[in-house]
């Protein structure tokens, strides 16, 4: 099945929404295209690499986003990352590890 039809008949079982199945595509099926537009690590790793001043609504995010293309899973995958490391403490210079 295509994403989107994919799409369609999981979120008709209720409790299963649009987050839901991005995850499954992008972690169960690995399949490779995936943008979960409205995750909101995604949106704010995403506002950090382009500078942005805020964090960008869902409805932005495939325009932003459109250069990923065909990798747009891996891209995600780099935005929760990055999102992540931001917010741990980087060693001091000089420092050993």
């Amino acid at each position: 099945m295509d994403n989107r039809s994919l799409a369609a008949m999981l979120t008709m079982v209720k409790g299963i929404g649009a987050w839901s199945v991005h995850m499954f595509m992008i972690f169960s099926l690995a399949r490779p295209d995936v943008l979960p537009s409205a995750d909101l690590g995604v949106r704010k790793g995403v506002q950090m690499l382009y500078g942005l001043e805020g964090v960008p609504r869902p409805s932005q995010m495939d325009k932003l986003c459109e250069r990923w293309r065909p990798y747009r899973s891996v891209g995600a995958w780099y935005m929760w990352c990055g999102c992540i490391e931001s917010k741990v403490p980087q060693p001091a210079a000089g420092h050993p590890c």
